[in-house]
């Protein structure tokens, strides 16, 4: 009868959380946080929206910096952000300032990435083949194909921004393609979320057709981010498919 040995026992590899270090806990808390935090925002939009409004540029002033430090800090969701935005100032202002906010945002949650996701996260990255992919993608010689990916990887409307500021930054991704990816990439749900809350927000339902064409519009701008979400997760796949991979 005979027993294996303590001593020629194979160590376990550490877990995910323990080799990604102080970046595990934040990964998680930015899984769930920013979802409560865009709840609670919104809970005071019909008292928020119209302060901001009553306080024309000094308004906008507020906006800008208040939603995008929360932003920035990974507080609310980039939904929540444009819904105040056009709740409060209109499709017109609203959708341009809303982008502006959460583009700057954008680069304060880089910087903080940056400081808190180091090399622990790049090993992770490399043990995935997926995940490696996407990685070796955005690090492209090509400067063309990381903004291609990083604006295929900010149009689909589920994608969580919080998460997607961690991670590029976790992979290094020149600031350059980074800020121009996020621009072009939250564009089309930044502008749904405005044009949505801009419509309801004037929507008097004593004029039915009126009423109608309001939500006809909101419709078809949902299935229209609907369908460039589909077709930025497919384009995103083929991309870092294995025979795209291994294609010279």
């Amino acid at each position: 009868m005979s027993s294996s040995s303590p001593a020629n026992a194979q160590p376990q590899p550490p877990g995910l959380m323990r080799r990604l270090g102080a970046a595990g806990p934040v990964a998680i808390v930015l899984s769930f946080w920013p979802p409560l935090g865009g709840f609670l925002l919104l809970a005071t939009l019909t008292s928020f929206g119209p302060w901001l409004r009553a306080q024309d540029g000094l308004g906008l002033l507020t906006y800008f910096v208040v939603i995008g430090l929360l932003l920035g800090v990974s507080f609310v969701p980039t939904y929540s952000a444009a819904i105040l935005a056009g709740w409060a100032f209109g499709f017109g202002v609203g959708w341009p300032v809303a982008m502006a906010t959460i583009t700057v945002s954008s680069l304060l949650a880089y910087a903080i990435g940056r400081g808190i996701a180091r090399d622990r996260v790049l090993e992770v990255i490399r043990d995935k083949p997926q995940w490696n992919a996407i990685y070796r993608a955005l690090l492209s010689k090509e400067s063309g194909r990381t903004l291609w990916v990083v604006t295929l990887l900010r149009i689909p409307p589920a994608s969580p921004f919080a998460i997607a500021n961690f991670a590029l930054a976790a992979a290094r991704v020149p600031l350059v393609p980074y800020t121009l990816g996020t621009l072009i990439g939250i564009a089309p749900r930044t502008a749904l979320a405005t044009f949505a809350a801009a419509g309801l927000e004037q929507l008097r339902f004593k004029n039915v057709g009126e009423s109608w064409m309001v939500i006809a519009g909101i419709v078809a701008t949902v299935g229209v981010c609907v369908v460039l979400g589909m077709l930025a997760n497919r384009a995103l796949r083929e991309m870092t498919a294995p025979s795209a991979r291994s294609a010279p």
